[in-house]
């Protein structure tokens, strides 16, 4: 049994710490655990699954904030009143109300959209040959998905996508040096937003944000600010993260080409793509959790207050739970990825964001062959939301002429 005097220690409030470094694999190696400046990091498939669904710990976002000295203001406001950091009867409420808008039926209707807009965006790309992929692509799909589901007028698209991209270091270690730029953007996005609920609540359209207004359990409804911050909390999760993922897949596949012809030979391994590259290079690669009480657990005493960084990419590689598995979009695997959490707090949106991978993907493999860097990429940050903030790629000439019938007939 490992002691807690004697396990590694990872600094994870470093800007330059990375989760899949060699130091946390051999921390991974000789513990289940290690000890961080502000608690423990949790490397280890078993337990991290087992923690995210302890009723013991409680989602750990505005503790993150108070980590870092920020205790008071718009940011930590808006930290307060979103959805994984609401707790007890209030958050059973919340969930039961907005879970009506985002069943497995309603996300499967928006497919089609998914696919045309994935197709529109690669138009101009595919005849470049080349493009910088964050800017043209990946910035741009998840966006125009959330904004026709959510019925943002065409002339109000460009805020709603920039605003949430600009809160992103919210979720970083880099939250109080970009303080001033967040907590602006924020003001902005909920202006849009209570100026679109304000037109929906007039006019009621075939939307979702129409079916979040209208949704209603024994007379219970959502309150205007509710509405505004489910939107706003949506509208950063389901653009920024998927954006994320969508350049860490093509980085990944670029490593990986046999994989990429196979996904674009046969576009129904998409669901277990999505899976495996989530697994290989998860977006959200650490999940934050607090202790509200001091408790025991696989022999760690954890002291209440205790801040958890549950850390994706030595779990989505533990051994014990993968073996050596190398990517491979073939395979079933019998431990699963947690990019979205677990327990109470499993992220309502996950089956939009895997349709919205799912369509994309294939389409981008058929259509974007031949994946090469054509240029240096630019990182973004190593622990939080990350990804490439630039992928400039280019690519050879699309496999058939007539792609979109293509998919469309295999999807």
């Amino acid at each position: 049994m490992p002691n807690v005097d004697t396990v590694a220690e990872l600094n994870v409030l470093d800007p330059t710490f990375r989760p899949d470094s060699a130091e946390v694999a051999a921390a991974r190696a000789a513990s289940w655990y290690a000890r961080t400046p502000i608690g423990f990091a949790v490397l280890r498939h078993a337990e991290a699954t087992a923690l995210l669904g302890d009723r013991r710990l409680r989602w750990g976002g505005v503790d993150s904030l108070a980590a870092q000295g920020l205790t008071a203001g718009p940011a930590v406001d808006w930290m307060r009143t979103i959805l994984p950091n609401i707790e007890g009867a209030d958050h059973d409420r919340l969930r039961r109300l907005i879970s009506k808008a985002f069943t497995r039926a309603a996300v499967d209707r928006l497919r089609p959209s998914m696919r045309d807009v994935a197709n529109e965006l690669l138009d101009p790309i595919v005849a470049a040959g080349r493009c910088e992929f964050m800017a043209e692509f990946a910035d741009r799909y998840p966006a125009r998905v959330l904004a026709d589901m959510l019925g943002v007028p065409a002339e109000h698209r460009d805020d709603f996508r920039t605003l949430p991209a600009r809160m992103t270091l919210i979720f970083s270690v880099t939250a109080r040096a970009s303080l001033a730029g967040i907590e602006a953007a924020i003001e902005q996005l909920n202006a849009r937003i209570d100026e679109l609920i304000e037109a929906r609540r007039a006019t009621p359209a075939d939307d979702l944000l129409s079916e979040l207004i209208a949704a209603e359990e024994a007379g219970d409804r959502l309150s205007g600010a509710e509405l505004r911050e489910i939107t706003g909390s949506l509208l950063f999760a389901g653009q920024d993260t998927t954006r994320q993922q969508l350049g860490r897949a093509v980085q990944t596949f670029m490593a990986h080409p046999d994989q990429w012809r196979l996904l674009a030979e046969q576009p129904e391994l998409a669901p277990r793509a999505v899976e495996e590259v989530m697994r290989i290079a998860p977006a959200v690669n650490t999940i934050w959790r607090v202790a509200d009480t001091t408790f025991t657990f696989a022999g760690l005493t954890i002291p209440a207050g205790s801040f958890l960084n549950i850390l994706a990419d030595p779990a989505h590689t533990d051994p014990a739970a993968f073996g050596d598995a190398p990517f491979d979009i073939t395979a079933t695997r019998s431990a699963g990825q947690l990019t979205f959490g677990g327990g109470i707090h499993y992220c309502l949106g996950a089956p939009l964001a895997r349709a919205e991978l799912a369509e994309a993907l294939p389409i981008l493999a058929r259509r974007m062959p031949d994946l090469a860097p054509d240029g240096e990429s630019v990182p973004g940050p190593t622990l939080g939301p990350t990804g490439p903030a630039t992928l400039p790629i280019r690519f050879g000439r699309q496999h058939v002429e007539n792609d979109v019938a293509v998919i469309n007939k295999a999807c």
